[in-house]
């Protein structure tokens, strides 16, 4: 099997996959392995920190070893806080976490080979049994022609981003064709773990990306508005003035006002400051990746979104020319905006350290000083089997303490609504504060958001998932990806050795064999409170999948609700005598009756009302079915 890599979710699916007795290769677009771990800027974990999320304290739940995936929960405790951090219980230089337990755990895995600044640039598909399954991915590999630290990142990404992709030897790199298919006799299995969605594109599978037109819609809306993403760097003060040729202050831009908020120097120092504690110091180093509020006052680059539409991607796809499907004037545009902020940043610092604040890249692995590659707060997303999306009612709307108990849960993560809106947009998704305003509580990643609708041999992982974009927002952050990283490895190497493709699995229906195997390594129910969720006797029914909508008409199914959805509508099958004695009391209680309707479609027939309405009978009916 072939994990193709870059981020969080990609090391821990590699490495569970190899666990498992998967014969896995994984192909990192830099040459260090963990994305926003290590190469993409956030050694600083991203935990829950809400103490009332619907009266769950999701801070403490979350702090709990019995709540996290295991060893990753044991590799922060034993790197601790080094950085005497305010974000994050954990924050540190990426090479303790690299050289340490992450080069420990590879180089135990003898199931696991690793290709280093490698990427995908083509895919073969091939239809077996009337289901398109991915047959072959070629690859390429670059080796540096310059000796010495910093080899192969003396560029900035925007500048280096087609030589990465391209198969060609060039000034700066020889290159090595790769070809990654199934072993003789056996089921190739791919992992779509990458931070661009390369083989989404690649395969030509079905994806979304940006913002949904509503929660819930399967089908493509606004491409040009999404999350903001950050060319990210340390810094460092020094004893001395630091030598010609770190980044010059250029000031800041003309259209651009920095701002601390209500913070300030002191304070924006510390809250990803990765080496040091008290005071800001001579020898500390911290991250820059800083953003306060709803007004872009940072580094946190909002003006262009990163990825190309589907056409445009597309193109470049049947041309040859894949390059991530991203815009390098994006990421130029991130990268100045981050030279700026420098600047802007230095010139604010106290009196005693003004002339001693410098780009640190030692501690980046880089002569351009940014991290090796961007954080990134979104990529291309899948749209699951049957036209599945994790969405953000089934995080927040179910009753109890956590979100919906899916019977294919193979994971449990917590996090918020997190999005850093692009500028000019916004949020764009339908109701999107009914969400907000509802925060996650403790929930649950269903197997399905680990499948593709189009390729049924792909098994897609971290913010690639199949997830509508307010859940990605909350499923974004490093647990999440280590969880869904570790579940893909697992669920990937379990069809491989079943010979069975993720379509099959899913259609079966027989999870057990698979949530056993996940068990192993991060839980798939939560402990709050001293109690066990979800609890005996409460968990759902089978799955209702409603595969290729038999009703023949436009609008999708949603578990958890137990009701088909469209832009403004919830559609309750009848006949549902709790859910229209619900209704009818909604409107006895309503100043202003909302609109209940008795509809016909298909041979069916159906209760129909606003969401909003629907929600609140939904409400009603779920917690009168809890107590």
């Amino acid at each position: 099997m072939l994990v193709v890599g870059g981020s969080t979710s990609a090391l821990f699916a590699a490495l569970h996959a190899a666990r498992e007795g998967a014969s896995t290769c994984l192909v990192e677009p830099t040459d260090w392995v963990g994305g926003q771990l290590t190469a993409g800027g956030v050694p600083a974990v991203d935990f829950a920190w809400r103490e009332n999320a619907q009266g769950i304290n999701a801070k403490a739940a979350h702090k709990e070893r019995c709540n996290n995936h295991y060893e990753f929960h044991d590799w922060l405790q034993a790197i601790g806080n080094p950085g005497d951090c305010t974000v994050s219980r954990h924050c540190f230089l990426p090479r303790s976490l690299l050289d340490g337990p992450i080069a420990e755990a590879v180089r135990r895995e003898s199931n696991l080979a690793v290709f280093l600044n490698a990427v995908p640039i083509a895919v073969e598909t091939e239809t077996n049994g009337g289901k398109r399954e991915i047959s072959r991915v070629a690859a390429v590999q670059r080796f540096p022609k310059a000796s010495g630290k910093f080899a192969g990142h003396e560029r900035d990404l925007s500048a280096a981003i087609g030589d990465w992709y391209s198969p060609r030897p060039t000034a700066f790199f020889d290159k090595r064709r790769l070809s990654f298919g199934p072993c003789e006799g056996r089921k190739m299995m791919v992992v779509e773990a990458s931070e661009f969605g390369d083989a989404l594109a690649l395969s030509n599978a079905r994806y979304l990306v940006g913002e949904d037109g509503f929660e819930g819609s399967a089908r493509q809306w606004h491409s040009g508005c999404g999350q903001s993403f950050t060319a990210v760097f340390n810094l460092s003060i020094a004893k001395k003035a630091p030598n010609a040729g770190s980044w010059s202050a250029a000031g800041a831009p003309q259209d651009h006002e920095f701002s601390f908020g209500s913070y300030d120097w002191s304070k924006v120092w510390r809250y990803r400051r990765l080496k040091g504690n008290g005071a800001p110091d001579i020898g500390q180093i911290s991250a820059m990746n800083w953003k306060r509020g709803n007004i872009n006052n940072g580094n946190d680059y909002a003006d262009r979104h990163l990825f190309l539409p589907h056409e445009a991607a597309r193109k470049t796809v049947e041309q040859g020319q894949w390059r991530g499907g991203v815009d390098t004037e994006a990421l130029e545009g991130a990268e100045r905006l981050s030279r700026h902020f420098y600047s802007w940043f230095a010139s604010q610092a106290p009196t005693a350290f003004r002339g001693l604040i410098h780009v640190d890249t030692e501690s980046v692995g880089t002569r351009h000083g940014f991290y090796k590659f961007p954080y990134l707060r979104e990529s291309r997303r899948s749209v699951g089997h049957g036209g599945f999306l994790l969405c953000a009612w089934d995080l927040s709307f179910f009753p109890g303490p956590t979100g919906f108990p899916f019977a294919d849960r193979v994971a449990t993560t917590l996090y918020d609504y997190d999005i850093h809106a692009l500028n000019g947009c916004g949020a764009r998704t339908e109701e999107a504060d009914v969400y907000w305003r509802k925060h996650p509580k403790p929930f649950y990643l269903p197997l399905r958001a680990f499948s593709n609708d189009t390729v049924a041999n792909l098994v897609v992982a971290g913010k690639c998932m199949a997830q509508s974009f307010l859940a990605n927002a909350a499923t974004r952050l490093h647990p999440g990806e280590v969880v869904s990283g570790t579940a893909a490895g697992v669920i990937a190497a379990h069809c491989s050795r079943k010979a069975e493709s993720m379509h099959q699995l899913i259609e079966s229906m027989d999870f057990k064999e698979v949530q056993k195997k996940v068990s192993r390594y991060q839980p798939l129910e939560w402990k709050i409170g001293g109690e066990t969720f979800p609890k005996d006797g409460r968990k759902p029914a089978k799955i209702a999948f409603g595969f290729g909508n038999p009703h023949g008409w436009d609008v999708e199914w949603a578990d958890s609700l137990r009701a088909y959805h469209d832009r403004d509508f919830l559609y309750f099958p009848i006949p549902d005598r709790e859910i229209e004695s619900l209704a009818e009391k909604i409107k006895r209680k309503s100043a202003a009756p909302p609109s209940f309707e008795k509809v016909s479609r298909s041979g069916g027939r159906f209760l129909k009302c606003l969401k909003k309405t629907g929600f609140e009978a939904l409400s009603l009916k779920f917690a009168k079915t809890s107590r």
